[in-house]
Order: C-alpha cells, then sequence, then structure tokens
C-alpha cells in the first residue's frame, strides 16, 4: 500500500516537459519538437531581397528582408515525415524557388534549427551540429530555369 502511494505521488508531481533529450526539450502532449528556419541576408551594398515562403496548408507570405536581418519561422514537422516548405526569394541579380525545409533531406541535418544564408553568389544552407555549409545552391543563370529541388 506505501509504495503504491509513493507512486502516487510521484506521477502526481511528475512534469515530462522537464525532460531532456540530447538537448532537444520533449514536451509529451506534443512529441515532435518544434523546428526553426532562419534565412539570413549577408548580401553585399546593402540589398535586401523579398521571400514568400509556403507549404502545402499553409503560405506564410511575402517579406523584405533588408542586409543584415533575418526572416524566420517554425513548425512541427509533419508526423509522417512529409513536411516541405519551399521559398521563393528575389534580389535584384537573381530569383530561385528552393525547398528551404523537406524532412527527407533536413531530418537529421537540422532537425531543430535549419539556417540559410542569401549571399551574391549563392543560397548557403548549414548543417545544425556540427555547424558547417552543407548545402550550396548557386543563382541561376538568366533565361534558365529557377525552380531547383534538392
Amino acid at each position: 500500500m506505501k509504495s503504491i502511494l509513493s507512486l502516487v505521488v510521484l506521477v502526481a508531481f511528475w512534469d515530462p516537459s522537464s525532460i531532456v533529450a540530447t538537448e532537444i526539450k520533449v514536451d509529451f502532449r506534443n512529441p515532435i519538437p518544434k523546428t526553426n528556419v532562419r534565412v539570413a541576408n549577408i548580401l553585399n551594398n546593402s540589398l535586401s531581397f523579398t521571400i514568400h515562403c509556403k507549404s502545402k496548408d499553409d503560405d506564410l507570405g511575402v517579406h523584405e528582408i533588408p542586409k543584415g536581418g533575418t526572416y524566420q519561422f517554425e513548425f512541427r514537422r509533419n508526423f509522417f515525415g512529409r513536411t516541405l516548405f519551399f521559398c521563393g526569394i528575389r534580389w535584384s541579380d537573381g530569383f530561385i524557388i528552393y525547398d528551404i525545409y523537406k524532412t527527407s533531406r533536413d531530418f537529421h541535418r537540422c532537425p531543430t534549427d535549419c539556417y540559410w544564408e542569401v549571399g551574391n553568389e549563392a543560397l548557403y544552407g548549414y548543417a545544425q551540429s556540427p555547424p558547417e555549409i552543407d548545402i550550396t545552391v548557386p543563382w541561376p543563370k538568366p533565361n534558365n530555369e529557377t525552380l531547383i529541388h534538392s
């Protein structure tokens, strides 16, 4: 009887949201951690870019990102591993539509923080750990196809 009472007290005061696994806070009410996508502007000459991101269910709108600025959004990936966000990125010298988050590619490379940079030469994607450039997407040549899937 005493052990049952101890178990009831333990369960009553146990907070599952305080459990940490590999530095990712786990919430057992929704066990899929949030993923944060950030796209930073590193273009030269104080140039800005516009970004328009969408998924199958969400249109995140058009945003203008000034030199040194960052656009970000967060989401919980689909339980079935089919989450996809694609973005159109436009600046004075280029335009591209790119899969900025795709579970099949990004589940392990950036499980909770996907960081991208828009530069003069390319769009750069960084792995989360170790944080290093692992994707480089050069700007398409004029009159070439601008829809790139990775």
